[in-house]
């Protein structure tokens, strides 16, 4: 009868976030764009993306880059090569946010990026909750494949402290 009890002490008193919550730390698992039947288009960042998102105190942090190693080609000025391939490998920005859980909605105003051109911008991506873990993304449809309409998909587990 003493365990149970202090099973239930622990359980109504320790400070954990609810599971249908944005609220918290998140660690990226995959990004993918995806086609209106499912089906994976493409991988933005590779197949195995490293990044994080935050959501903490009204402010927003998300940041992903591939986890694969550039390989640059020769008679092209390197640092060109490299400029390219960090904006199209590296996505990162924070700014003050707001939640709309019932929508499933975060808005954020950037004040900080990896692109200058960035910083200022409203940004509003949705979420939902599957089996724990965290699906993120823009609005569905959003992305534009030559003529194909796409729907970036950011699957991501909570972190513990």
């Amino acid at each position: 009868m003493g365990v149970l009890v202090a099973a239930l002490i622990v359980a109504c008193c320790s400070p954990v976030l609810a599971a249908d919550t944005i609220q918290g730390r998140w660690k990226l698992l995959s990004a993918e764009d995806v086609r209106a039947d499912g089906r994976v288009a493409r991988y933005p960042w590779g197949r195995k993306p490293v990044g994080a998102i935050v959501v903490e105190g009204g402010y927003c942090y998300v940041q992903i880059m591939s986890s694969d190693v550039p390989s640059f080609t020769t008679g092209k000025p390197a640092g060109e090569q490299m400029t390219a391939a960090l904006l199209s490998t590296y996505i990162a920005y924070s700014g003050p946010c707001t939640i709309d859980e019932k929508e499933g909605s975060v808005s954020l105003k950037v004040e900080s990026a990896w692109r200058p051109d960035y910083v200022g911008t409203d940004q509003k991506r949705f979420f939902t909750f599957d089996n724990g873990k965290l699906i993120f993304g823009p609005a569905v449809g959003s992305m534009r494949s030559g003529d194909e309409r796409l729907t970036r998909r950011l699957t991501l587990e909570r972190v513990t402290p």
